[in-house]
């Protein structure tokens, strides 16, 4: 597998497509571009990193070459570090992270001065740049500065801020028992903030850098928590990926919550807020299922959808000064003014429900709306990419479909089958030859019809 670059940032598997000279090369040609945006010649980044073993090495090389400034925190999850580059005032940052591939890849998120990932033009920039790295100019005197401990404080005080000390009182109020599975990750740093508030926390695999599981919270890998969530008679167990921006939610019943019940759920909570009434957008991506769309209308709010792709919903929540955001298959939601997919906030923000509600997790899902969403993925020739969206544009346009699309040729394909039902196709940016096929259905037979039809649709396209 070739190293993957993306509008998300760079990733690869550590020592084969990503060595030290390959981060150096790319933390290079991001310096530049900082350097040509902010007009500064010696610009000040956060760094930090998630807890794989190739993190430091990484860190280091890039520490070591660079002509700017750094404010190194250290290992933290990613909306740690995004958070530390605004409340440090620095120009950019990188994280060093694979997010929810497995330990052997690593890679890097490059930040904006708001603490976002930088948006596709600019990732772009950077790329391009790393193709023409010839040489570096000698390292000017510079300061280095650590600072893990203050960056984790401060961001823990900014989480537990926008969750409100109101609700922080009812969430210690309640007595909550969770299981806890960071998974060796950066979100080990979760079971002190939980204690802090009051939560009887059981943890799980909580050694930096040990990986017991799959990287990404799964139903398959959190289900054998089941055993423990019974075994300590907690509520339900909560599971991070490697840099804590991903949750999974395994209740009490054994059924896993789907990414995209989490964001109706936290959706609900940010909407019941009397100081946010006046905010009623909620912005997702274009694969997010119909649950959210119903939750939020139901609090009088209008969903907006964009392409897929954190900083796409990130840019246009700015824009449109939304409440909350996300993409509902990964597990974790954007609550303003945090900057970025946050699996610690969202897990913050429905214990806040629970303990708002007096209901168990599980009684809460029970009010969501019921829908059924499949997913597909399908290997392709690259060299067709454009032939075949082409053509499964006329087959539904020729059913009278409503058809959506978002990023022009290279985006989501979205085709409304229905008042409560759509089938959605996309490329994959990061996954090489693989097209991603969805399905999202109130009904259950409709949902499986809609896969199997689809599928056959783009098989005939790619032949």
């Amino acid at each position: 597998m070739a190293l993957v670059e993306s509008f998300s940032g760079i990733r690869g598997i550590y020592g084969k497509d990503l060595t030290e000279s390959t981060a150096v090369r790319y933390a290079w040609a991001y310096n530049s571009f900082l350097k040509k945006k902010t007009g500064k010649g010696n610009p000040t980044l956060v760094i930090g990193t998630d807890t794989r073993l190739s993190g430091s090495k990484l860190s280091d090389s890039v520490i070591g070459v660079l002509d700017c400034n750094f404010i190194d925190v250290g290992i933290a999850p990613t909306p740690a570090i995004e958070f530390s580059v605004r409340y440090f005032n620095a120009d950019g940052g990188i994280i060093i992270t694979a997010s929810h591939n497995e330990p052997y890849w690593n890679g890097f998120k490059f930040l904006g001065s708001n603490g976002a990932v930088i948006n596709e033009k600019e990732m772009s920039q950077v790329i391009n740049n790393s193709k023409t790295l010839k040489d570096f100019h000698k390292i000017q005197d510079r300061k280095i500065l650590e600072k893990n401990n203050e960056a984790l404080k401060k961001y823990t005080e900014f989480a537990l801020r926008i969750v409100g000390a109101k609700n922080i009182e009812k969430i210690t109020a309640s007595k909550q028992k969770i299981v806890l599975d960071p998974n060796g990750g950066a979100g080990i740093i979760v079971k002190k903030i939980l204690e802090q508030i009051g939560i009887n926390v059981v943890g799980v695999n909580m050694g930096y850098g040990e990986f017991n599981r799959t990287v990404e919270p799964t139903e398959d890998s959190l289900i054998y928590l089941k055993n423990i969530i019974d075994g300590n008679n907690a509520d339900f167990a909560a599971g991070f990926d490697c840099d804590a921006d991903r949750i999974g939610i395994l209740m009490a019943n054994a059924k896993f919550l789907s990414g995209n019940q989490i964001l109706a759920l936290v959706v609900q909570e940010a909407l019941s807020n009397p100081d946010t009434s006046k905010k009623k957008i909620v912005v997702v991506n274009d694969a997010t299922s119909n649950v959210v769309r119903d939750v939020a209308a139901s609090l009088g709010a209008r969903i907006k959808e964009v392409e897929v792709g954190e900083t796409n919903v990130v840019e246009e929540m700015l824009r449109l000064n939304a409440i909350a955001g996300g993409e509902g298959s990964s597990g974790g939601a954007i609550i303003p003014p945090s900057m970025c997919r946050d699996g610690i906030l969202t897990l913050l923000i429905i214990l806040s429900k629970i303990a708002n509600s007096g209901k168990k997790l599980d009684e809460l899902v029970k009010y969501l709306p019921e829908y059924y969403t499949l997913r597909n993925k399908i290997e392709f020739d690259a060299k067709k990419h454009d032939k075949i969206k082409k053509n499964i544009k006329q087959h539904y346009s020729r059913q009278g479909f409503e058809i959506r699309e978002t990023g022009g040729i290279k985006g989501g394909l979205k085709i409304i089958t229905g008042r409560n039902s759509f089938v959605w196709f996309r490329a994959s940016k990061t996954e090489g030859s693989i097209f991603r096929i969805m399905s999202d259905s109130d009904k259950k037979e409709e949902a499986e019809k809609l896969m199997h039809d689809a599928t056959n649709i783009f098989n005939k396209a790619n032949e």
